[in-house]
């Protein structure tokens, strides 16, 4: 009796193997991440060797992400488990550059095919620029994810949709790398967003707008002041005029300076004044801003704490200066102070040209900030 048990759980054994899923092929690299994201919440992971991580992005049970820990592997199998029932049996192939980094298996039945790849952007980081990647308006990032240590990503405090990201090392042996951001909508939706990372000293593009609606305006909470009041209080502060004297760099026949501080409420405002002193036009690439150590030393690498202000009232539409004439800027950021040793930089970039200046406002001169209201 026990025999003929044996021999029909064998055979049942082997008629469930006959009929099991097919085994999907799938690249994963050691320098980018693979996301893959299933119709159903996981259950169940299973690796066939430690060469291989695999794990469930944290606050969203239906995306997992597969990376090898060593260059090359042998061939290998991966099994997931989703809560409607359904096994995913995947025959693991080394590629360092997979034909995808983000996969929909929602109706993939027996391989993965193009219709199934999620939309890539390419993305060029710098080791001496930070770069800020804004997301919509309606949706907070809640997973950042590098392929490589020489890259550096997070998401900026205070705010839900903008990420800074930044390299700080070489990428050795190879050319590109994986940035992958996900992000949940007000109606609970998520959102798989795929870059493929190059480095460029230069890049073409330090501020990119992705997939956002809101004509490239940053989400922020807890400040006591909206967009209509800051486009107010930007006027009054630019119809002050010079407050401060001494604040600012003058080069190459271009004066950047800090002409006002103020302060409302838990809202700070730099009044940023660019005057063209040369009969050659000046065009504005970019203003940043952020905190640095005094004492930074070359051979050490630092993180920059980039300062994003949630709001920017601009004197005119144009980000061209003309020659011999002038431009204001009023930076609005969420109130914050200098650490010691510490210093708080404005850097601008003159777009297709050399005209860069950069001047710093310490932490004294942010706490003498003067109050303001406009009245009614």
């Amino acid at each position: 009796m026990l025999l003929l048990f044996v021999c029909s759980f064998t055979t049942f054994a082997q008629s469930l193997s006959q009929k099991g899923a097919t085994k999907i092929k799938l690249e994963i690299s050691d320098v980018k991440w693979v996301y893959i994201q299933f119709p159903a919440n996981i259950n169940y992971v299973d690796m066939g060797t430690e060469d291989i991580v695999a794990e469930k992005v944290a606050d969203v049970e239906s995306i997992l992400r597969i990376k090898s820990v060593i260059p090359v592997f042998d061939n290998t199998t991966l099994t997931s488990i989703t809560k409607d029932g359904k096994i995913y049996t995947f025959d693991l192939y080394y590629n360092q550059n997979p034909q995808s980094i983000a996969i929909d298996m929602k109706d993939v039945k027996d391989a993965i095919t193009k219709e199934n790849y999620m939309a890539e952007s390419a993305i060029e980081l710098s080791s001496v620029r930070t770069s800020h990647l804004s997301y919509s308006s309606n949706e907070k990032v809640i997973d950042v994810a590098v392929g490589i240590d020489s890259i550096i990503a997070n998401k900026i405090a205070d705010f839900n949709n903008v990420v800074i990201a930044k390299r700080v090392g070489d990428f050795d042996a190879f050319e590109t790398t994986s940035l992958h951001i996900v992000t949940k909508d007000s109606k609970n939706r998520i959102r798989i967003y795929p870059h493929i990372i190059s480095a460029n000293e230069n890049p073409a593009i330090v501020n990119l707008t992705i997939d956002n609606d809101d004509e490239d305006k940053a989400t922020f909470s807890n400040a006591s002041m909206n967009e209509v009041e800051m486009e107010a209080y930007g006027q009054a502060v630019v119809k002050k005029g010079v407050v401060l004297n001494n604040i600012g760099v003058s080069e190459n026949k271009m004066l950047f300076s800090l002409c006002g501080l103020f302060i409302k409420d838990d809202v700070l405002m730099f009044h940023l004044y660019l005057q063209n002193n040369s009969k050659i036009d000046y065009e504005i690439d970019f203003i940043r801003s952020y905190i640095q150590n005094k004492k930074k030393s070359k051979k050490q690498t630092y993180q920059d704490d980039e300062k994003i202000p949630i709001y920017i009232y601009k004197s005119k539409n144009s980000d061209i200066v003309d020659g011999e004439t002038g431009y204001s800027a009023v930076f609005f950021f969420k109130r914050f102070t200098v650490p010691d040793k510490h210093q708080f930089y404005f850097e601008i970039f003159e777009k297709n040209g050399g005209r860069h200046l950069k001047f710093t406002a310490s932490n004294r001169e942010i706490l003498s900030a003067k109050t303001i209201e406009i009245k009614e």
